[in-house]
């Protein structure tokens, strides 16, 4: 059991989460603005679309079509894709953001044998930026 305590507070050690939140923030910022980018492209491309309607003949926006339909459904299609990719993004972006940044010590229960840990004597704790939490 300590040994699992001892290789928790490892990988929490490593996992460096300010360097994480400050990595997602550039990401979140980088893909606010791909979001600006990306409205203003699909507004250019009906605008396209509505002088290509005009400019060229029936025949030939006939023949057409079937292709054009399939690029405006391909283009739907990863819109979708991407909305929901950037929904999940956020989501998590958001919990990871707000979570406090306190060092976790893990290091008190980690030098504890596990007898100790579920003594009713003894109640070793973590403590979290003031908050205690039971190893149990």
């Amino acid at each position: 059991m300590a040994a699992d305590v001892g290789s928790m507070f490892q990988y929490w050690k490593k996992f460096d989460l300010r360097r994480l939140q400050r990595e997602l923030n550039s990401v979140a910022s980088e893909l606010a603005g791909r979001q600006e980018e990306s409205e203003h492209s699909h507004k250019h491309l009906l605008e396209l679309n509505r002088e290509f309607r005009r400019n060229v003949p029936e025949e030939v926006r006939e023949m057409v079509a079937p292709v054009l339909k399939s690029f405006q459904a391909q283009v739907v299609a990863l819109n979708k894709r991407s909305k929901e990719a950037e929904s999940a993004f956020l989501g998590i972006y958001k919990q990871l953001i707000e979570a406090p940044v306190k060092r976790l010590n893990l290091r008190r229960c980690s030098h504890m044998s596990p007898a100790h840990w579920f003594s009713t004597t003894v109640s070793p704790t973590l403590i979290l930026g003031g908050t205690q939490m039971y190893c149990m």
